[in-house]
């Protein structure tokens, strides 16, 4: 079917920064396979089209639009993209397309209703079709609204149907239009559905990777395409590509990332019934080992009772802010914990396992302080850690729900996902033919506060059986070790950063770890080369560059170009160099010091195996 249409795509209202108009940009090309041009202003779609003069309410062009830059784009392009474009767009929050009213049309738009859920509408508008779209991945991010109002699995997907309902003006109930409303306020684009499962510091944005997955997907001729992250950390990678389709595999070499990675798939697959009675279950033996009705010492059901010295690295125990009772505690909370653990039903072992190890990290913040002494800050957190707990097992509750309602109502069925524990400087030999490579590696040990994000989960780590954690922040890629480091197969430039940090004596400790940095990455780039297929396409997230300042004011010392750096480690272990795109994040913390004001970017460096 080759009917050409006129399409519209409106962007997300919470769409900040322009990096991601960029991405939005090169997501829809490469999906529609035809040049855009911007629309500035969405309430001109009146008078481009007049057909489209008697849409109201949300359904209005004008309607939740960015309030400054590019609000949308349009392109002409054959109407049958449109149930792939529902399938995988990122930033677009509502599609608009016109046709010729025909019989063929019709009947492709209720086969696209058929296979993605009833995501869209049309109607007759004389000799023409006005089609209205939410992509996927929109009603993915407003999902979390209905989640958050709702105390049942059931309620969940009645908030859900109400407001798939209320985006297109198909319900007068006033709690529809409240939900609707303030799912579209959100500005938070990174925890829709498990993504937040666990607090992850610098963990991967949903939007960039499932758009990074879309730009390659389209260049590669070949079906069935795999997706593989060889740092895949805490997952996102293997999620977005699950929900679009693509079979996954993620490595890592921390045990609690893969474990994370595994478990954030599958907790869109659980059963809400059965998580819903663990959690009564679960919380019932918690509090009556709590009050005092049971010695937890003594519990049959707990196998083994971990004391601080078990729990805690010496490091830790030495900090002034892990006083006796913040120790004491601390353990006793973190073994009634691990009972919660040994009574969980198998089905879901994992799940309480991640939770557990959230909790953790969310109660004790510990933050790498960068200078490359292992010096840390720790603060705790003032909500009780079982309730930390608790309150995340019931939200999975109902993320499961969420679960439920896509694969009943979007007919979304997740692609097998697997993360195993492996290490990307020498990859399982079973692990080849992968098609898209999308990843992040870790950041350049000489960077502030990135010496090790093990050493952060140390606690998590030993309370989920990994007492070797000192070895594990040692052999990590981007940890702080660097002994015979042979320094003559550095390049040039590496070598001019080593050098530079070895004659600053603040910064000395951390050249040969930096020297060791970009050897172990020309080690991963041969093994990525080895497990792509001919034609793959990697698409890799670093920091555009690395900068140091001097500590009292804010003049720059020295700027790392680190991007340059990896592209050129790529090009010696064979990729062709295909773009540099350069990608404006916005900063979370615009009061660190120094130079918080200075713009920060990421740049993603494309590449191709020949």
């Amino acid at each position: 079917m080759n009917n050409l249409a006129r399409f519209y795509f409106k962007l997300r209202q919470n769409i900040d920064i322009e990096g991601d108009i960029l991405l939005a940009r090169l997501e829809l090309e490469a999906l529609m396979s035809v040049q855009l041009e911007s629309v500035a202003n969405m309430a001109n779609l009146e008078k481009l089209e007049p057909s489209s003069a008697g849409l109201e309410g949300l359904s209005k062009p004008s309607s939740h639009c960015r309030s400054n830059g590019v609000q949308g784009f349009a392109a002409h392009a054959p109407v049958n993209k449109l149930s792939r474009l529902i399938k995988c767009l990122s930033f677009i929050e509502r599609i608009y397309c016109f046709t010729e009213n025909d019989c063929v049309v019709v009947a492709y738009l209720n086969q696209v209703q058929g296979n993605c859920g009833n995501v869209l509408r049309y109607c007759e508008r004389g000799a023409l079709l006005l089609i209205e779209a939410i992509p996927h991945f929109t009603i993915f991010e407003l999902s979390q609204t209905p989640l958050m109002r709702s105390k049942t699995p059931e309620e969940v997907k009645k908030n859900l149907d109400l407001l798939l309902a209320g985006l297109f003006g198909k319900t007068n109930i006033p709690r529809a239009k409240k939900i609707v409303f303030e799912a579209l306020k959100v500005k938070n684009s990174s925890s829709l559905l498990s993504h937040d499962i666990h607090y992850y510091k610098a963990k991967f944005f949903p939007r960039m990777v499932r758009a990074l997955i879309n730009i390659g997907s389209n260049t590669i001729d070949r079906v069935p395409l795999k997706v593989i992250d060889n740092f895949v950390g805490s997952g996102t990678t293997l999620l977005e590509a699950a929900t679009l389709g693509f079979e996954s595999t993620g490595i890592d070499l921390d045990p609690l990332s893969v474990l994370i990675s595994n478990t954030k798939i599958e907790a869109l697959n659980y059963e809400s019934s059965l998580l819903e009675e663990e959690h009564v279950r679960i919380i019932d033996e918690i509090e009556m080992s709590r009050s005092g009705q049971r010695t937890l010492l003594r519990d049959p059901q707990l196998r083994k009772y971990l004391s601080e010295k078990e729990l805690f690295p010496e490091w830790l125990l030495k900090n002034r802010k892990m006083t006796a009772d913040v120790t004491s505690e601390l353990v006793e909370d973190v073994n009634l914990l691990r009972l919660a653990l040994e009574i969980s039903t198998p089905e879901i072992r994992e799940l309480i396992q991640v939770l557990i190890s959230d909790a953790i990290a969310r109660k004790v913040k510990m933050r790498i302080l960068g200078t490359g002494s292992g010096r840390f800050s720790l603060s705790f957190a003032k909500t009780p850690l079982l309730d930390i707990f608790s309150r995340s097992l019931r939200n999975y509750v109902k993320v499961a729900a969420v679960g439920e309602w896509l694969k009943e109502v979007l007919r979304i069925n997740l692609a097998p996902a697997k993360a195993i524990i492996g290490d990307a400087r020498s990859l399982p030999r079973e692990v080849t033919n992968f098609d898209i490579l999308v990843t992040s590696p870790p950041y350049l040990p000489a960077s502030s506060g990135r010496e090790s994000y093990a050493k952060a989960r140390a606690i998590s780590l030993r309370t989920l059986g990994v007492s070797d954690v000192d070895s594990l922040i040692d052999d990590a890629v981007g940890g702080m070790t660097g002994h015979n480091v042979d320094l003559s197969q550095l390049s040039e430039k590496e070598m001019k950063v080593v050098a530079w940090l070895a004659q600053d004596e603040l910064r000395d400790v951390k050249a040969e770890p930096t020297a060791r940095y970009f050897l172990d990455m020309r080690q991963s780039f041969s093994e990525m080369y080895r497990v792509l297929n001919r034609g793959a396409f990697v698409a890799l997230v670093s920091g555009k560059q690395n900068t140091f300042y001097k500590f009292s004011t804010r003049e720059i010392l020295y700027a790392v170009p680190t991007a340059e750096l990896l592209t050129e480690e790529a090009q010696k272990a064979g990729f062709d160099v295909e773009d540099l795109i350069d990608v404006q994040l916005k900063k979370s913390n615009r009061n660190a010091r120094p130079r918080s004001l200075d713009d920060y970017y990421e740049t993603v460096i494309i590449l191709r195996k020949p």
